[in-house]
Order: structure tokens, then sequence, then C-alpha cells
């Protein structure tokens, strides 16, 4: 064999080795691109079992506790969830469980509201709400109610937010839904009347600004004790 020829059988042998090489690392780099999305596949499927059966546990405590607090954080939880088939078991609880509570609550209501019908009728007479009232004098009312839970530097005029006075001016609203047309106070109260005051420093200052306040906007919330203490100064009463 000629020298040139044995070259030539070199170098071609080079190049189907390295050609087998450049194979067997391209196969060898697929498969292993295949393993890492077939983890990742894994790992995210993992993670929304996981997240999947923290939910449950959320909708279970609603179910078995359904407050208004257990509920609402069941719900946020169900619809943080991607859409599946587990998501649309879940969500189908909570509507179940919301009917409930409202069919529940809403029955409450009533026995409670004929139980206090005579207080009411007197909290009306007091608040003076009790013949042909205006949305001025609600709003006058909710205002005054806001002044024994917020902070502000200046403050004229206090109403008792107690459980009576609250369904007094609810029912003044159901019968006027008119009232509601510049700000929803039905909603307000219904939220203090379940204890709920964690947006009345906005509340506060949507009133004032409706009744066009140039003082005493409302900057935080009186603690415990100090709302105690105004309470007994106000009203004679321990909060």
């Amino acid at each position: 064999m000629s020298k040139q020829k044995y070259i030539v059988i070199i170098v071609l042998a080079g190049v189907v080795l390295a050609s087998a090489e450049m194979i067997g690392f391209n196969f060898y780099q697929e498969t292993e691109n295949e393993a890492v999305v077939e983890t990742q596949r894994q790992v995210e499927k993992e993670e929304t079992k996981d997240a999947s059966g923290i939910v449950e546990t959320k909708v279970i405590s609603a179910e078995m506790n359904p407050t208004q607090e257990n509920i609402k954080a069941a719900k946020e939880a169900v619809d943080s969830l991607t859409e599946s088939e587990k998501k649309r078991k879940l969500s189908h609880r909570i509507t179940i469980l919301i009917e409930e509570f409202n069919r529940n609550l809403k029955a409450k209501e009533e026995t409670r509201l004929a139980e206090l019908q005579g207080d009411i009728n007197q909290a009306k007479v007091a608040l003076g709400i009790d013949q042909a009232p205006s949305e001025e004098d609600v709003l006058e009312i909710l205002h005054n109610m806001t002044h024994q839970k917020v902070r502000s530097e200046e403050k004229w005029g206090f109403v008792h937010i107690n459980e009576v006075n609250l369904l007094a001016v609810k029912n003044v609203l159901l019968e006027n839904p008119s009232f509601n047309q510049n700000i929803d106070m039905l909603s307000i109260v219904t939220d203090w009347l379940n204890n709920d005051f964690s947006n009345i420093v906005a509340e506060h200052n949507s009133i004032w600004k409706i009744k066009n306040g140039s003082v005493g906007k409302a900057y935080g919330i009186l603690s415990t004790s100090e709302e105690a203490t105004l309470v007994k100064e106000q009203f004679g009463v321990q909060q």
C-alpha cells in the first residue's frame, strides 16, 4: 500500500471516529436533556400535588368550622390553584359551603332581629331615623360611629357602635336602597355587624369626604385600651 493511500485511510478513520463520538455525544446530550425535563415534570407534579393537598386541608377546616374568615381563606386558596379536576371539585365544595353558610347566617339574623325588634325600634327613635330619615341622617350616624375607633386630630359627635344601633341603621338602609348610591353603607354596616373594622379608616374618610370635611381626617385605628377609655367616657359603659 502506498504511503498516500495509507494517509487517506488514517484520515478517513479519524473522520469516522470523530463522527461516532459526535453522534454519541449528541445522543448523550439528548438523553440527559430528556432526563432533566422529566425530573422537572416530576418536581412540578409533586409541587402541584403538595399545593392541592394544603388547599384541601383549608377547605376541610372551613367545612368543619365555617366562619367567614375560614371560608374566605379556603376560597382564596382554591382560586390560587391552576385549572384542574381537583380545583373544580374543591371549588364546588366551597360553593356549597358558602350557600349553606349564608342560609344559616340569614336564619340567625332573622331570629336575632325578632328578639331585638323592640330595642331596634327604640334605637331608631334615639338616633332620629324612625320617621322619614334621609341619606344625610344615616351618613352622619355612621360618621359619628367611626369616631369610636379611628384616630384623628378632631372629632365631633359620637354614636356607640353596638349591635342594636347597627341593626337599626341596617333596617333603614334596607328600606331605602337609594341611600347606597354614593357609598355602599349597607356593606359597611354588615361588615361592622360581623366585627370587621379593618377598613374603618378608609370608610371614615370616604364619608368625611362626601360630607365635605376639611379637618379631622382619620389616619389610624385606636388601640383596644384607647377605645375602651373613649367608650366609657362617651357612653358610660365598659367596652
